[in-house]
C-alpha cells in the first residue's frame, strides 16, 4: 500500500485510473477470446429462446432438455432443430447452420409429474447430421471432455467457469413473458462451488414446490446437484442459457438445466446446477458415452489463460458494420430484446 501511494505523488491522474482497472478484474462476465471456446455451440429452443450445447465430438451435442422437449407434457417434439456452430458471435449471418437428425433423453415414466421432474434434471444428446470441415467455419470445432461418472470431487470455493451469450448483470430490466437481453459475444464467467444450504436453500425449495404442484410424490434427490454463486455479486448467468456448460478442471461436469430451480427475477448472485451421475441420468449417459470422441485433454490452467483477450482486443469486436453497431462498453447487456 506504501508503494501505490508514493507511486501516485505527481501522477495522480494515471494512478487514479490503474486503480480503477484493478478494481474491475472481479468475478464480472467477460468477453472470452475468439477460438478459446472451440466446443461451444447455440441453437433457438421453442421452450427457452436461445439455449446453449456443448460438442463432446465432432457430430455429438450435449444440452439441457428442457430446450428440446416440454417438462410438462409426455408428448414428444419432432419438429426440426438447427444448431449453429463454429462462430462466438450471435448473429444470423454468422457460423455454419448444421440439422439435428436425433435427439437421445433419458426415459420417462408416462406421468406429468415424473415427467417433469425427470426431464428438468435431465441432458439430452443431439445428433448432428454432418461433420463440418475446419475450413469453413471460423472457429474449428473441437469436442470437450465429459465427466459423467462424477470422479472430479468438487470441492468448496473451487473455482470454474460458465460460458453463454446471457449473463444478466446488476442493474437490467426483466421483461415480461419470455423475453430477455442477450450479449452478442460469448461470455465467460468464473464462478465459485457454495454451500447449497446457504446460498441455493431457497432455489432447492422453489423446485420443489413448483413440482409439488403438478404432483410429484416422490423423493427429491439434492446429491446430484451443486451450488455456484458469484462472490462479488455482480452478475450471474439467467434465461437464455440453459444448457450452459459449467467446466471445472478443464472438464464438463453439469449444465443449467432446471428451470423452476433458478430466480425467476434473476439478482440472486447464485444458481443450481444439475450434474451427468444422477440416479436416472447415469444409466442413459454410459448408454450414450460410446459417442463422445473428446481430441484433447484440456488443461485446466491453459484454458483460463486462453480465455483472456490480448491487449489488442480489448478495445474492439473486430465486427464488419454490416453485422451489428460495435458496443465500447463490454460491461453491460447489449440493448436487443428477444
Amino acid at each position: 500500500m506504501f508503494s501505490i501511494r508514493r507511486s501516485c505523488t505527481g501522477h495522480i491522474r494515471v494512478c487514479f485510473s490503474a486503480l480503477l482497472a484493478v478494481g474491475n478484474d472481479g468475478r464480472e462476465p467477460f468477453k472470452a477470446r475468439v477460438g478459446s471456446l472451440p466446443f461451444l455451440v447455440y441453437f433457438t429452443s421453442r421452450y427457452r429462446g436461445i439455449c446453449v450445447g456443448t460438442l463432446l465430438s465432432r457430430t455429438t451435442v450435449i444440452t439441457a432438455a428442457v430446450c428440446v422437449t416440454n417438462p410438462n407434457t409426455h408428448i414428444h417434439d419432432y419438429r426440426p432443430i438447427n444448431v449453429i456452430t463454429g462462430t462466438s458471435y450471435r448473429h444470423p449471418r454468422r457460423g455454419i447452420r448444421v440439422q439435428v437428425t436425433k435427439v437421445l433423453m433419458p426415459k420417462c415414466i408416462n406421468d406429468s409429474a415424473t415427467i417433469g421432474y425427470t426431464v428438468q434434471q435431465s441432458p439430452a444428446v443431439l445428433v448432428l447430421k454432418r461433420k463440418i470441415p475446419d475450413v469453413l467455419v471460423e472457429i474449428p470445432l473441437r469436442p470437450i471432455n465429459i465427466d459423467y461418472k462424477g470422479e472430479e470431487i468438487l470441492s468448496l470455493h473451487e473455482e470454474c467457469i460458465m460460458a453463454g451469450w446471457h449473463f444478466f448483470y446488476k442493474g437490467d430490466k426483466i421483461y415480461p413473458v419470455s423475453k430477455f437481453l442477450l450479449q452478442r459475444n460469448t461470455r465467460v464467467q468464473f464462478l465459485e462451488i457454495a454451500r447449497k444450504n446457504v446460498w441455493c436453500d431457497t432455489l432447492t425449495l422453489k423446485f420443489q414446490k413448483a413440482l409439488l404442484n403438478i404432483g410429484y410424490k416422490g423423493v427429491f434427490d439434492k446429491s446430484y446437484s451443486v451450488c455456484i454463486r458469484d462472490t462479488d455479486q455482480i452478475a450471474q448467468p439467467c434465461h437464455g442459457m440453459y444448457g450452459a456448460p459449467l467446466i471445472c478442471r478443464g472438464k464438463l461436469v453439469g449444465l443449467l438445466m432446471a428451470p423452476d430451480a433458478q430466480w425467476s427475477n434473476c439478482t440472486g448472485y447464485s444458481n443450481l446446477i444439475h450434474l451427468f451421475n444422477s440416479e436416472h441420468t447415469l444409466s442413459f449417459m454410459k448408454c450414450v458415452s460410446r459417442m463422445f470422441e473428446p481430441e484433447f485433454d484440456l488443461s485446466w490452467d491453459g484454458l483460463k489463460t486462453s480465455l483472456q483477450l490480448s491487449e489488442y482486443e480489448k478495445e474492439y469486436d473486430y465486427i464488419p458494420a454490416m453485422y451489428d453497431r460495435v458496443l465500447g462498453d463490454s460491461s453491460t447487456s447489449s440493448e436487443e430484446v428477444i
